[in-house]
């Protein structure tokens, strides 16, 4: 026969042969063989003993050669309209495929013993990982009564998986488990159920990584034309919990149009390990430490949330930065997008940049996508900061929101401490003008007013972008008046230095909380004032401007006194590209004034680099500030 096709294959160059004692010895031939797209040239089937009956054909021991030598035996009974095909690839591998026609019936099953599912590779579309190795055991039957299936019963065993694809976006090893399910036709439709039992091995499907197995699902639901519905399920994620889920899936536009999903308890940390830390990694929750329970109830239609619930008990979040950190957080979030809803958070105590935060209560009222609040008091330390008049609202551009408030005087000490800075003094408190952020940007309407070293501070024009990214830009203008050089120095072991300084810094950047440009001064305050600086903090302001002044003072007679008395102190820096363009009060030959002197003993320190590294300044102030060494007098 030159050619033979049908819809589920194509054959060229056929022949078959009977020969032997009693034509006992059969082959046929197939120079091309096609079926779905895979193609085989040359095959051959042989049987040394065939049984040829009236109504019966049987080969008990015959090879396929396609390849591979492939041992067979197949049966053909006309009578009883039967049919049934054995292949043993290897050893303890078999595959069979029997069926039985009826008149108006048929059923056909195909059965499989420790089946090597990479045999299956070629025939999986390429859009589908590919099995690599693996072994399947199981029954797959299916019977009707016309050309079409009216039922379909799968029940697989799976072992020592192993898949992946081209992009490497999805991969699996050691994959096991079971896979049980059941179709009927009814009407255009048909009704199905599922059980699939993942026991044991790892797989990785982006983003999500399962390291092991012990997750089940369990589903019911109907397949039209139209859609694929998720009538009822129930997921059981191993260490995190179980959830009740139903979904409708559109054929047509290739979208999910209704789903729901309502959790039982589930442990939080678990839960945010497995589901949620990869889908959050560039974001400032992608290295949080979680504990606690949680709850979740999600209702979706029209490819958008329409409700949910959320309730946490006894949760802890900590930032892997130190950035953060909240315990005994509870909470009852409902929310609803076309009515009204409430939530009420709590936290027995808290860290915001290692600043502690005492218990709080935060109560929001909820409407579509805003949320307000009158009130909030915040434990901050041994004072308490206020939130007044918070809205917050989802527009097309993303969340925007806004707030007043106050902070009472809390202790520089424990302010410092809190910092792991050197020890502070005095008080620090604030009046807090309107507050805003949108467009990923936080802006400050207005000033916010400081009381810090028995002074004043004032930050202008201050605004955040990206103040939750991975690397927040900051921009301000800071004028300090009055500070007390005295608090200054002790707090900071840069020697003792009385009087009263003006700091301005102007056009302030900040990138990733590191300094990239800013016009900053220091200068003496005007008024009268006791004027003194020791000769530790000579010597330490002289290491700032490169050196000198200390090394001349202590060749001269001035070396015996501790305290020397000044006019005025002025140092700026101008920082463009990591440098710092220096100055003083005034001119000097060769460099610029830092300490002007004035009174009895009187000493001037000269600054003479005018470029210095960014880099390197900082690492002037840590030796001076860190080492906290004494002057050396002789």
């Amino acid at each position: 026969m030159a050619d033979m096709e049908s819809p589920a294959f194509h054959a060229k160059a056929i022949s078959a042969e009977l020969a032997g004692p009693e034509y006992s010895r059969f082959t046929a031939r197939i120079g091309e063989l096609s079926v779905h797209g895979r193609t085989w040239r040359n095959v051959r089937l042989t049987c040394p003993k065939v049984l040829l009956e009236k109504s019966l054909i049987r080969c008990a021991d015959g090879v396929l050669h396609a390849g591979t030598a492939i041992p067979l035996s197949f049966l053909y009974d006309a009578a009883r309209r039967s049919f049934d095909l054995t292949l043993k690839p290897s050893a303890n591998e078999s595959w069979r495929i029997s069926a039985q026609f009826g008149k108006a019936s048929w059923r056909a099953m195909v059965s499989v013993k420790n089946g090597d599912v990479a045999r299956l590779s070629s025939w999986i579309p390429d859009s589908v990982p590919k099995l690599a190795k693996g072994a399947i055991s199981g029954d797959v039957q299916a019977s009707g009564n016309g050309a079409e299936p009216g039922e379909v019963k799968v029940d697989l065993r799976l072992g020592g998986l192993a898949f992946s694809d081209a992009a490497g976006l999805h991969a699996g090893e050691r994959v096991g488990g079971r896979i049980a399910a059941h179709a009927t036709k009814s009407g255009d439709g048909w009704q199905w159920s599922a059980d699939i039992d993942w026991q044991d091995g790892e797989v990785f499907w982006q983003p999500l990584y399962f390291a092991a197995g012990g997750h089940r699902l369990t589903a019911r639901g109907s397949l039209d034309a139209a859609s694929l519905r998720l009538a009822q399920g129930s997921l059981q994620l191993a260490a995190v919990g179980s959830a009740e889920i139903a979904a409708n899936w559109d054929r047509a536009g290739g979208y999910v149009s209704e789903a729901e999903l309502r959790t039982g308890e589930l442990n939080l940390d678990a839960a945010y390990k497995l589901l949620l830390k990869p889908l959050l990694e560039k974001t400032v929750l992608a290295e949080l430490e979680t504990a606690g329970r949680a709850r979740l109830e999600w209702r979706y239609r029209d490819r958008a949330t329409q409700a949910f619930k959320l309730e946490l008990h006894d949760a802890h979040v900590a930032d892997g930065r130190q950035r953060f950190a909240v315990d005994g957080l509870d909470a009852a979030v409902h929310w609803a997008a076309d009515g009204p809803g409430r939530a009420d958070i709590s936290f027995a105590q808290a860290q915001l940049l290692r600043i502690p935060l005492g218990a709080t209560r935060i109560p929001l009222t909820l409407d579509g996508l805003s949320a307000a609040m009158v009130r909030l008091e915040v434990p901050v330390l041994d004072g308490r900061l206020s939130v007044e008049d918070f809205h917050a609202e989802k527009g097309a551009d993303g969340w925007r929101w806004r707030f007043s408030g106050g902070l009472t005087p809390v202790s520089m000490e424990r302010f410092s401490a809190a910092l792991a800075l050197p020890p502070m003094h005095g008080t620090l408190s604030a009046v807090i003008p309107t507050v805003s952020y949108d467009e990923q940007s936080l802006k400050i309407g207005g000033a916010l007013l400081f009381k810090v070293f028995n002074g004043t501070a004032v930050v202008k024009n201050l605004s955040l972008l990206e103040p939750f990214g991975r690397a927040p830009r900051l921009n301000a203008d800071v004028d300090m008046r009055a500070l007390d050089l005295d608090l200054l120095t002790r707090t900071f072991s840069f020697g003792s230095m009385q009087g009263l300084i003006d700091v301005t810094v102007n056009g302030l950047e900040l990138a990733d909380w590191k300094p990239v440009r800013f016009d900053a001064h220091v200068m003496s305050s005007s008024g009268r004032y006791p004027k003194k600086i020791s000769q530790a903090a000579v010597q330490n302001i002289s290491a700032l401007g490169g050196g000198g002044a200390a090394a001349a003072m202590q060749r001269s007679f001035l070396r015996f006194f501790e305290q020397f008395g000044y006019d005025k102190i002025g140092l700026s820096c101008v920082l463009r590209n990591g440098v710092c363009l220096m100055d003083g009060v005034e001119e000097a030959a060769s460099g610029y004034v830092i300490v002007k002197g004035g009174g009895i003993p009187a000493i001037n320190v000269i600054g003479y680099n005018r470029n210095v590294s960014w880099d390197e300044l900082l690492q002037r102030l840590a030796r001076i500030t860190q080492s906290n060494v004494k002057p050396v007098i002789k």
